[in-house]
């Protein structure tokens, strides 16, 4: 008779859902001043807005992308939205990256997902539909 091993048998762990997100940036008024950002999480109610003079719109949105990347526990999976098409389309690689700035700010982004080994879905969003753009 074969020796059995008693043991109680684990049951996977069902998937959580992904962290929902949602991002938006205001750029400078003429005077410098007005720009900024701000992230939500609709499913936590975190949120923040930062005031940041003199970003221009696509910078202060990807400041934006960043600040809301940052709070995602390391290993997690992400649905980030925005209602900025330029940014989603650089992220994904369907637009080229001329600006150089720009071109730093999305290297940022791909570090941070490197490092915290983030899965990360960002999806385009009409700007009535962005959360976030009601903190602005």
């Amino acid at each position: 008779m074969e020796n059995e091993q008693q043991g109680t048998r684990h049951k996977p762990e069902p998937q959580s859902r992904p962290i929902r997100v949602f991002f938006d940036g205001a750029g400078s008024r003429p005077n410098g001043d007005g720009s900024g950002y701000a992230w939500i999480c609709p499913d936590s109610n975190e949120k923040a807005v930062r005031r940041v003079p003199g970003l221009t719109n696509n910078q202060a949105e990807y400041r934006g992308f960043l600040a809301a990347l940052e709070q995602i526990p390391t290993d997690g999976e992400v649905e980030i939205f925005s209602d900025s098409q330029l940014i989603c389309s650089q992220f994904d690689g369907k637009y080229r990256v001329k600006d150089e700035t720009l071109q730093a700010l999305l290297s940022e982004v791909r570090s941070v997902i490197t490092e915290k080994r983030l899965k990360v879905t960002l999806t385009w969003v009409p700007r009535s539909r962005n959360l976030a753009g009601k903190l602005l």
